[in-house]
């Protein structure tokens, strides 16, 4: 028998679960209302009304043993149900992952879970294929063109948005519901792909952003971790002596708009108004632009910041050439992972706000699982991602990870794993109030998307920085740009 449905009776029995609960619960399970009738009446429930066969089999069951007939019904009617509900899964179950980080030290784990999903699913056979982010757009494209899809796919919620406008998706507010809403932790609305109204994409899980830095520097300096703007602008420039800068943030696209248009959301401005009307030429976002190109102007961050790589940066903080820095779990990770007494050096806050009161706002990352509508299995593709969410194996993968990646359940969140631990709370508080770039008040939008792989929001800090636009300029010809694409969609 199924180790949740027998839990879910053994609660049941124990009076500590409802008959109102029971009913919604096993029914989730796939049981049919004639089955928990039966276990029901089984179990001495008057409140039960069975049809005449299932009272017969139920007055049979409690003659022969009252104290273990309600048990056997129930298991019988539970694991029946399940396995007539198995019986509609069969064939292939394919998924396109993106758990290529790491060096792939993911893929094993998600291959051992398809595996178990095989064995839990008789008549199911499943492939995962791993992609990078350029090699899973492109061969998707071209999977769609030809009608061929897999089942499952997984993405950042911008590329998953625009499969779901273009009708590439299945609606998922039935799985959503099976693994019960209630059991997610509270995201910003971007948090999920949403379009008119109708959820294609479930979070995975998600990543932001906060400011790490070495606490010896910050010692030695007699600074504080900063809590707004000032702060982190006088302790940046404190911090940069000699061939060591105070702070740095990724200029290469995407990283720029991801660092300055949270600040802009925190000082008050939304890319998006209530209406879906463009928004980015209003003061907050002024602010916030020329704050993030303040850095190099003031010498804090290096000037050739604009011609380094991700890795580049990264590099610089690791070596201590840098002492704060705009950045993610994954970083920490893989600090950690070359050199363990340097990473118990390094600590983390929230994103300063431009004002004491502010709300603090960081980038919103992460990877959304979703169907394809045209792929030959939609009912394995939703049978497998409703897999993938459960406990303990869930919380169990989302920890090895190391907290690169944040886990999107309640009950794998609250652990001390990660309640415990500085850098991963830190990340966690980030986490309930990150954006992306339409802001929290319209939601996403599909040509969010486009705006970002076209540098629409990164442009804006890279010409500031290098003289080609004044803010004002760089902030009149990012809107310009956002209402094109807007009329385009």
């Amino acid at each position: 028998m199924d180790l949740e449905a027998k839990k879910l009776i053994e609660a049941y029995e124990a009076g500590k679960v409802s008959r109102r609960n029971f009913m919604r619960r096993a029914a989730l399970m796939g049981v049919g209302f004639g089955s928990l009738s039966t276990f029901l009446a089984a179990c001495g429930d008057n409140t039960a009304t069975p049809a005449a066969s299932a009272t017969t089999a139920a007055a049979s069951a409690t003659t022969a043993a009252p104290a273990a007939s309600a048990t056997t019904a129930a298991a019988a009617a539970v694991t029946t149900a399940a396995a007539a509900a198995a019986t509609k899964i069969s064939g292939q179950v394919e998924i396109w992952s993106r758990e290529t980080f790491s060096n792939g030290v993911r893929q094993p784990i998600i291959n051992a879970r398809l595996a178990e999903f095989e064995k839990a699913n008789p008549g199911v056979t499943t492939k995962a294929q791993f992609l990078i982010f350029q090699e899973s757009v492109q061969k998707t494209q071209a999977a769609l063109a030809a009608g061929s899809p897999p089942e499952v796919g997984q993405q950042g919620p911008d590329v998953a948005l625009s499969f779901a406008a273009a009708k590439n998706l299945l609606p998922l507010d039935d799985v959503v519901a099976s693994i019960g809403k209630d059991k997610f932790v509270e995201l910003q609305r971007e948090a999920y792909v949403e379009y008119q109204g109708v959820t294609y994409g479930i979070p995975w899980y998600a990543e932001t952003r906060v400011l790490m830095y070495h606490k010896d520097l910050l010692e030695k300096a007699g600074v504080q971790p900063p809590t707004t703007w000032d702060e982190w602008s006088a302790a940046a420039k404190k911090l940069s002596t000699g061939d060591q800068y105070g702070f740095i943030f990724g200029l290469e696209s995407p990283g720029a708009g991801q660092f300055w248009i949270p600040l802009g959301t925190s000082a008050g401005g939304t890319v998006l108004d209530k209406d879906g009307k463009v928004s980015v030429n209003t003061q907050p976002f002024k602010d916030a632009l020329t704050f993030a190109s303040s850095f190099i102007k003031d010498k804090s961050m290096p000037e050739a910041a604009v011609t380094y790589k991700g890795a580049e940066v990264i590099k610089l903080f690791q070596l201590k050439k840098v002492a704060m820095i705009y950045t993610n779990g994954q970083t920490f990770e893989d600090i950690r992972g070359i050199d363990p007494t340097l990473a118990a050096n390094i600590g983390a806050v929230t994103i300063p706000v431009k004002n004491k009161g502010d709300t603090s706002r960081s980038f919103l990352g992460g990877f959304h699982l979703f169907a394809f509508a045209k792929a030959k299995n939609p009912e394995g593709a939703k049978a497998l991602i409703k897999y993938m969410y459960q406990n303990p194996w869930y919380s169990d993968y989302m920890q090895k990870t190391g907290g690169a990646a944040l886990p999107v359940l309640k009950d794998s969140i609250n652990i001390d794993f990660y309640q415990k631990d500085p850098i991963k709370k830190s990340m966690l508080d980030q986490l309930k109030t990150a954006v992306r770039y339409a802001g929290p008040v319209f939601g996403n939008t599909p040509y969010m998307g486009q705006a970002e792989s076209q540098a629409v929001f990164n442009t804006p800090v890279i010409n500031v920085i290098t003289g080609k636009s004044t803010v004002d300029q760089a902030i009149a010809d990012c809107e310009a740009a956002l209402n094109k694409l807007k009329a385009a969609q």
